[in-house]
């Protein structure tokens, strides 16, 4: 009987979600469209419409009008409600006109700590469930006056953006945004190999250290699930050095690995943790450049580096990915490999050199993508079947007039010539890859048999290729994909300058064509290595080496971009 009541409750539920979001529907389609008195266009509510608009933001309340902000666009209702009220509220209409503001509570202010499509979090407090779409309202300065526009999660940064969570119900009904500065910290996830969670951390310092309020001393050992005990879901303990670098180690207390500057955070997730590294801007791209750059490559190609290191970081700091664990960003090839390599005085140089400086576009940052080695021509968003920006073109590093390599013949003379370019220097430049149908099977279609380019670039990348097996065909159609799938069968690679790779995971480029199958193998000629989108490292590094300046550089791989000083508050 308890089971059948608890079901029809459910349908119930269920039904008046349903009525309601109809409800909701019905009343945003019946709408009328004049333009207001400054000429922006508002919506005016039609005599017939009644029901309840959840969640809306009260713009203003007087001279018997009513203005709300709602899915970004500003309604009107003819008549004053009785309360003066503006700010996040239910609204109740009745025959077009607003009869009652139902305004929500205000909840807790503070720092934005993490956000997935269910939760949002703020520090200090634990995740709380939110409504479907939760409505992110922004206060911004207009003329001496404060103005509200409506913005959405992934406009915000995790350990910066200032926040009021509106909180009914014990969910989150809005977040209000008071201050959003240029952040000149950011929050790294540091993965457990391919994982993110770890079972349990053991971290030393150099010097002596805070854990909360608890001293520990140099060289003491921190065992992050003891700091966790008693935490709930995305609750975070931090260490902090009063002085010296924070280590990983086993839990014999042997380092593993070079140590880290700046602050680790240890943050519950189920029955682990997540690692969290926070650290100035600056110091970030301090590690990413000898990570990204071997730190011989020329002086102003390291500086090329660190601005595209550094604009990449701010471009992606607003990353969905990541927010969900309290971070902006993590730190392998997924965004910028970080700590890969410890920093040395030509790469601290180059960052100096560069401080601030970062790449824009119509004054947005720009998407600074950046690889090993083109093949002689570069690539843009196509490879990635996506709509590139402007300043991404698929660009031509080799002397003479451009050559539409989507042709068979033409891309097949290409890549079977060694082409004098800026990266004819890197081993990458040319490569034959052999590919065995012994080192793996498809799992649905079995042993692999040949494959086809059914699509090429005009600078020479595969778009599209299918690939034959025992009972059947794949096809794929992004670089990143083909790569991948191919790598697994892959047996050998043979680089430009002889020298010999056997642990790859993908072929080095997208650029190649098939050039026999037979005998259980496939060969690919090839060259490149990378997506081929935006610099070229080698390129770079050669151009440097011929006397351009770290300006030039950019400006050759980015067309039409600034470089400007990020403005810190």
């Amino acid at each position: 009987m308890k089971k059948n009541k608890m079901k029809l409750l459910g349908i119930v539920l269920l039904v008046i979600t349903a009525v309601s979001v109809v409800l909701t529907f019905l009343i945003v389609a019946r709408l009328t469209h004049p333009a207001g008195e400054d000429g922006e266009t508002q919506m005016v509510f039609k005599e017939s419409v009644s029901g309840t608009i959840e969640n809306a933001y009260v713009l203003s309340n007087e001279e018997n009008k009513v203005i709300i902000l709602y899915h970004g666009k500003k309604y009107i209702a003819s008549q004053t409600a009785e309360k003066d009220y503006t700010g996040v509220a239910d609204l109740e209409l009745s025959q077009g006109k607003i009869v009652h503001i139902y305004a929500k509570p205000q909840g807790v202010s503070g720092v934005l700590a993490s956000y997935t499509k269910d939760t949002v979090q703020i520090e200090g407090y634990e995740p709380l469930g939110c409504v479907d779409n939760l409505p992110v309202y922004v206060m911004q300065e207009e003329e001496d006056e404060q103005a509200v526009r409506q913005g959405s999660l992934s406009d915000l940064i995790v350990g910066n953006t200032k926040v009021q969570l509106v909180v009914a119900g014990k969910k989150a009904c809005a977040l209000v945004v008071y201050s959003q500065v240029q952040p000149k910290k950011i929050r790294v996830l540091l993965k457990n190999k391919n994982q993110i969670t770890y079972s349990d951390l053991t971290v030393k310092c150099s010097g002596v250290c805070l854990v909360g309020e608890k001293e520990y001393q140099k060289g003491e050992l921190i065992h992050a699930m003891d700091c966790l005990a008693g935490k709930k879901e995305g609750e975070e303990v931090c260490v902090t050095p009063r002085k010296g670098l924070l280590y990983l180690c086993d839990s014999s207390g042997k380092k593993q690995g070079f140590g880290y500057e700046g602050t680790l955070i240890f943050r519950k997730k189920g029955e682990g943790l997540v690692l969290i590294n926070e650290l100035p801007v600056e110091d970030y791209v301090r590690y990413v450049l000898p990570s990204e750059m071997p730190s011989s490559f020329s002086e102003e190609a390291l500086k090329a580096q660190a601005v595209c290191a550094r604009t990449f970081a701010y471009r992606q700091m607003k990353s969905e990915d990541c927010a969900g664990y309290g971070a902006n960003l993590d730190n392998t090839t997924a965004y910028q490999v970080y700590h890969g390599a410890e920093p040395t005085e030509e790469t601290n140089q180059a960052v100096r050199d560069t401080e601030g400086m970062v790449l824009t576009f119509g004054g947005e940052l720009i998407d600074c993508y950046y690889y090993s080695t083109s093949s002689g021509y570069g690539e843009n968003l196509e490879v990635w079947d996506a709509k590139s920006p402007l300043y991404l073109t698929q660009g031509k590093y080799t002397a003479g007039g451009r050559k539409n390599l989507s042709k068979r013949s033409l891309f097949h003379s290409f890549i079977n010539k060694s082409v004098s370019s800026y990266d004819d220097a890197s081993p990458y430049y040319r490569w034959t890859a052999v590919l065995s149908d012994k080192l793996g099977m498809d799992e649905k279609y079995g042993k692999l048999k040949g494959m086809k380019v059914e699509e090429r670039s005009r600078s020479g990348y595969v778009l599209k290729l299918t690939v034959s097996f025992e009972t059947g065909d794949r096809t794929y159609e992004k670089e990143n994909d083909i790569r991948y799938a191919l790598g697994k069968y892959l047996l050998s690679l043979t680089l430009a300058d002889g020298s010999k790779r056997t642990s790859f995971h993908s072929v080095p480029s997208a650029c190649f064509e098939v050039a026999s199958v037979g005998d259980g193998t496939i060969v690919l000629k090839g060259g490149g290595f990378g997506h081929g989108i935006g610099m070229s490292q080698y390129g770079a590094d050669a151009m440097g080496r011929e006397g351009k300046s770290w300006q030039e550089i950019l400006a050759y791989y980015y067309k039409d971009v600034e470089v400007t000083s990020v403005q810190m508050e």
